[in-house]
């Protein structure tokens, strides 16, 4: 698809769809902090709980629970968690923000934490929004060209002939899709680098149980409703081992007051994994869906790349005036 030619075909439908969820869910995650960031009632946190957790990087920092109370004085909220990580555990009062009385996060000063969900919501609405500008300009062009045939002769352009042995037209993959390429490898990566360990822990692990002791409100989902993530003693069934002061994958309603069955990949584990396949499953099938696009544009790339060394060895010396219809490397049919 060029400005040229702006037709829409499947393999653009799915880079649309793809950036869409891919915008859409980050930004309804930035949103709200957004906005409590800017709108909402100042006050100071301090931490009462707190422990290590992996940031995205795999640097492990400290996550926080514990009470917020407002500038004014008017209200106290705990518990209540702490948005994000910190470094080392808060010796004292945090400047932070929450949204209201009955708000379960506070958030801290600076739009800094914010930056990588809002660049990837501008990454994942850029392609799409390219196509509708596309779109648009090709659709005003042809409506001033049938408006334009009744008064003035249209002068046919000159469409070259087939090249022998070219069978099919170009697979018009060009360097817009690069955007969606990027976005949907790092995606893949991503979902894959976290679900095939715990899938393979989970078909291949030691069996055991998990007693939680410490749970604490984790991030909002993309619906806004929060979970508790928990950490706590395993005991291998065989009586093997023990792992205390272990986190557990997967989030809960409320606080489990029994123990939950789970498997870790040996003794020494740094966390126990929930018998839930299905939801190893999820996100492996969002990953490979999520290379789809990225393996077709480098097949697409590497036949349309061997066409024109083969067009280029096959045609004559002068091949007449260039298809304005074409929008690729090889003749439009």
């Amino acid at each position: 698809m060029t400005w040229r030619n702006a037709q829409l075909r499947w393999r653009d439908l799915i880079s649309i769809t793809v950036g869409l969820a891919i915008g859409i869910s980050a930004f309804s995650l930035a949103a709200p902090r957004l906005m409590t960031k800017l709108t909402g009632v100042e006050g100071s946190f301090r931490a009462e709980q707190c422990e290590g957790q992996e940031d995205w990087d795999g640097v492990r920092k400290r996550a926080c629970a514990g009470s917020f109370t407002a500038a004014d004085g008017s209200f106290t909220i705990h518990p209540i968690v702490a948005e994000g990580l910190f470094e080392t555990d808060p010796a004292g009062p945090v400047a932070s923000r929450v949204d209201g009385p009955s708000a379960d996060e506070a958030v801290r000063p600076g739009l800094m934490s914010l930056a990588p969900l809002l660049g990837i919501g501008l990454i994942g609405f850029a392609y799409p929004l390219w196509v509708l500008v596309a779109v648009t300009r090709d659709l005003l062009a042809r409506r001033r060209r049938r408006r334009g045939a009744g008064t003035t002769p249209a002068a046919s352009p000159a469409v070259p002939a087939a090249v022998p042995g070219t069978t099919r037209t170009n697979s018009g993959v060009r360097w817009i899709h690069a955007v969606p390429i990027a976005v949907s490898i790092a995606g893949g990566i991503f979902m894959c680098h976290v679900a095939v360990p715990r899938l393979i822990t989970q078909l291949t692990g030691v069996e055991g149980t998990f007693r939680a002791e410490r749970c604490v409100w984790g991030e909002p989902d993309s619906d806004g409703d929060r979970t508790m993530e928990c950490t706590g003693d395993f005991t291998a069934s065989d009586g093997s081992f023990t792992l205390d002061g272990i986190k557990i994958d997967g989030s809960f309603d409320d606080r489990p007051k029994e123990p939950v069955r789970g498997r870790v990949s040996g003794p020494s584990a740094e966390h126990a994994v929930q018998m839930d396949i299905a939801g190893s499953l999820a996100p492996i099938g969002l990953g490979l869906t999520a290379f789809a696009f990225p393996a077709w544009a480098l097949t697409a790339a590497t036949r349309d790349a061997l066409d024109r060394r083969r067009h280029r060895r096959t045609a004559p010396a002068d091949n007449g005036p260039a298809d304005p219809n074409s929008w690729g490397p090889l003749p439009s049919r």
